[in-house]
């Protein structure tokens, strides 16, 4: 499956981003372009690097090419971004490396000083070449992604026993505001002793759904997520838990076919082994907190630290989502510890000031 392809670039790349832009798509690739999207000399670098690393960090799956006078200003601008690794193209050699070596997810092009190959040949070995997942390299990055400051992302999750109560909670302004991201729990007693509500038909009767990630804790994910993709276009990612009895691998293509990003779920005690062979694939992990099946447990504390950290080191290029338990009292340890996705309902429902509950759920972490 082709990568999606984000694209920008300031006058002096302009020309240079129009060819690459038209080369892409005959070759078959989903191409968005950012911009510049005409000619204009006083324009400035900065917005479409950022427009571009933006992107990427929610779409981790998607590549990204920038390109100015010298590529360097989009360079730099890009890496100013947590989870962002760009490089400058400067050879189809260069393009290699850095993907095999550095997982660098843009790659910067000069537009007004010469490579030393073609700049279309340098796109093509950058877009074909995966990354290595070598053990050096996993520690390297592992290392460089301790210098990035962490803001985690908030995501209230839903888990309701009918409509009433799930429209109340997602058409709730406050939240809205500060949540771009939501996540609806499905849970039909098949993985776990325990029902929730979610009608397909009935969510898309709601206007002005945000974006949605649904944690399946079911045993066969595939009909329901064939039927939201069909009438929920919000859609972003389904997260798929590693213990059904089904291989995961077909599951993970299947869904990517149909433009969606995918996670993986892992309960308290499943191991990380269990994604060893497809973690290149996936989008992110999320590591369950508590056992999955209601909401306002307690979280389970140090043993899910460990297993957090361990997941950094191993998967530092993954977005680790953490789901279950989590408050004011231990966001700041949970995002310690390497997760960059907070999963949270009770805390943010039960609270009497929702706005400053997700505000103080999001610790910086130096």
């Amino acid at each position: 499956m082709k990568p999606l392809i984000y694209l920008a670039a300031d006058h002096a790349g302009f020309h240079l981003k129009q060819s690459i832009k038209e080369h892409l798509e005959l070759k078959g690739f989903d191409v968005e372009d950012f911009g510049a999207h005409e000619l204009n000399p006083q324009d400035d670098y900065p917005p479409y690097a950022s427009a571009v690393a933006r992107a990427i960090t929610e779409n981790p799956l998607a590549l990204g090419i920038l390109s100015c006078g010298n590529a360097e200003g989009v360079c730099i601008a890009a890496n100013k971004f947590n989870r962002i690794r760009a490089g400058v193209g400067f050879s189809i050699d260069s393009a290699k490396t850095m993907r095999q070596d550095d997982n660098a997810n843009i790659i910067c092009i000069p537009g007004r000083i010469k490579t030393l190959d073609d700049p279309l040949a340098i796109v093509d070995h950058f877009l074909s070449t995966p990354f290595s997942g070598e053990a050096r390299h996993l520690r390297r990055l592992s290392e460089v992604s301790k210098f990035e400051k962490h803001y985690p992302a908030i995501v209230p999750t839903i888990l309701v026993q009918n409509f009433e109560m799930f429209k109340k909670r997602i058409s709730n302004s406050t939240v809205r505001h500060l949540a771009p991201l939501w996540q609806i729990d499905v849970l039909d007693d098949s993985m776990f002793d325990s029902r929730s509500w979610f009608e397909v038909n009935q969510v898309a009767k709601i206007p002005d759904l945000p974006e949605l990630e649904l944690h399946l804790m079911i045993l066969d994910p595939l009909p329901i997520i064939e039927q939201t993709k069909f009438h929920l276009p919000t859609l972003k990612r389904v997260i798929i838990h590693a213990e059904i009895d089904k291989p995961l691998e077909p599951i993970i293509d299947y869904c990517q076919n149909l433009g969606l990003e995918v996670g993986i779920a892992l309960n308290p005690e499943t191991k990380l082994k269990m994604i060893k062979s497809f973690a290149n694939k996936i989008n992110n992990i999320l590591i369950m907190g508590v056992y999955p099946g209601a909401s306002g447990q307690e979280f389970l504390g140090r043993k899910i630290l460990k297993k957090i950290k361990k997941t950094k080191k191993l998967y530092p290029h993954l977005i680790i989502a953490v789901d279950g338990g989590i408050n004011q009292q231990n966001s700041a340890s949970i995002v310690k510890a390497g997760a960059n996705q907070l999963c949270v309902g009770s805390a943010i429902w039960q609270s009497k000031d929702q706005s400053e509950t997700i505000r103080m759920l999001s610790p910086k972490i130096l």
